[in-house]
């Protein structure tokens, strides 16, 4: 009986330490894969979008829809439907209410960043449209995406 213990108590703590190693060898791998997958400036961005978006809201309160277009939407989107003015055409009252309330919820999400384009997406379950943004020569503007319907 004390061999056929000292069989098992070797085979567990071989086990256990195949697990360890196991374990070691998934974690160093998600830590690897996560770190290589965030940019350097993934934060810097993050809390500069974050800023603008308590700008945005309140040029969106305080009913500055021109300025809020010609100042954060993205200017080929703008230059598409003819002017800043044709563009006010397609934001009405309702469409103003639920950018709104998106950009106040977007600002407490993190976003999914693609280096490659220097766009941001906000999205998640309780925005009504994801939310995107594109960096050009430094300064970022919302994407005409959620404008349309």
């Amino acid at each position: 009986m004390t061999k056929f213990k000292k069989i098992s108590e070797e085979r567990i703590m071989i086990l256990v330490k195949k697990l360890f190693t196991l374990l070691a060898v998934i974690s160093t791998v998600i830590i690897l894969g996560c770190s290589g997958a965030v940019s350097p400036d993934f934060g810097k961005y993050k809390m500069a979008l974050s800023n603008q978006m308590q700008d945005m809201t309140d040029v969106l309160f305080a009913g500055h829809y021109n300025q809020f277009m010609s100042t954060y939407v993205d200017p080929s989107y703008i230059k598409s439907m003819g002017g800043v003015e044709q563009a006010l055409l397609q934001f009405d009252n309702t469409e103003q209410s639920r950018l709104y309330a998106d950009l106040k919820i977007a600002k407490n999400i993190t976003p999914f960043y693609d280096p490659d384009v220097n766009q941001m997406v906000y999205q998640g379950p309780l925005l009504i449209k994801p939310i995107a943004f594109v960096q050009k020569s430094g300064k970022w503007y919302m994407m005409g995406d959620w404008f349309k319907n």
